[in-house]
């Protein structure tokens, strides 16, 4: 396959094809199992730890370790910790996005790498039910492997939209008139692997509407779909800009890029 990857980008896809192996090979005899929904701990992000989810940082956590490298990790699970002496490289990780759906054995579920140092930036999603992967270099686009470049989609009509959203009580009332507006809405349960969907093509928006936003959800994914050409913003037009922490008392909305600032408008944002 050929793309657009700068040596170092192509290193940190093949550190992150590892990963992905290893979360793949660690949690396929768990999915549909309900005994992987056992919760073992409380996540740094103040959810319910559950076994598969405890298995598969595992398994990320230990490929990096393996290599001999310094990462600082910040993690779903267990927090922000340490790997080597000398960490080069920060990296938002969600090692298993879709935990309620790899449970009950509903084929939509991803390991979700973002990588930043400095001004290099990778992001890296992988469908853990189809083997896809999806991934993207700053200024250096976004790819599918199988499936090539990846480019959002032309849809120009809103009523032909489709598109996911999530929302929660009390805020569940913004949700009405984009679904009297776009074509269809899905709730899908796999946040990273929803924005690589929209830069895919697939989708046309994705909208978060929740207003705790979880970096580790976001990051690479957020990187994937810009990079494949959509617009990503909070619910006032504003760029999103990660941080080191876990959360972002925000919402999100990516989309194609061509009617944003309708989206924007249908949620109870500013329009640009």
């Amino acid at each position: 396959m050929i793309d657009g990857l700068s040596k170092e980008g192509k290193a940190l896809k093949d550190l992150c094809d590892s990963m992905a192996s290893s979360v793949a090979g660690a949690v396929r005899s768990m999915v549909g199992d309900p005994a992987s929904g056992t919760i073992v701990d409380m996540g740094a992000d103040g959810t319910p730890t559950k076994s598969i989810d405890r298995v598969a940082e595992n398994a990320v956590l230990e490929t990096l370790r393996a290599t001999g490298e310094g990462f600082t990790v910040l993690s779903e699970e267990i927090g922000e910790i340490q790997i080597g002496e000398h960490p080069d490289y920060f990296i938002h990780l969600d090692p298993l996005d879709g935990t309620y759906n790899a449970i009950k054995g509903i084929p939509f579920y991803s390991l979700s790498i973002y990588l930043s140092q400095g001004e290099r930036k990778f992001g890296y999603v992988f469908d853990l039910a189809r083997g896809t992967k999806y991934y993207a270099e700053e200024e250096r686009g976004a790819y599918a492997d199988p499936g090539g470049r990846l480019g959002v989609s032309k849809t120009s009509v809103l009523k032909d939209f489709s598109i996911s959203a999530y929302t929660v009580r009390p805020y569940t009332s913004r949700i009405v008139e984009t679904g009297d507006t776009v074509r269809r809405i899905r709730t899908l349960g796999s946040t990273s692997l929803e924005l690589s969907m929209v830069a895919a093509g697939k989708l046309d928006a994705f909208l978060d509407l929740r207003q705790m936003l979880r970096a580790v959800d976001v990051a690479a994914g957020k990187l994937i779909l810009e990079e494949a050409g959509g617009l990503v913003t909070d619910a006032y037009g504003r760029k999103i800009l990660l941080k080191g922490g876990m959360w972002q008392r925000t919402e999100m909305i990516g989309s194609n890029g061509i009617l944003h600032s309708d989206l924007l408008k249908l949620v109870g944002g500013r329009g640009a």
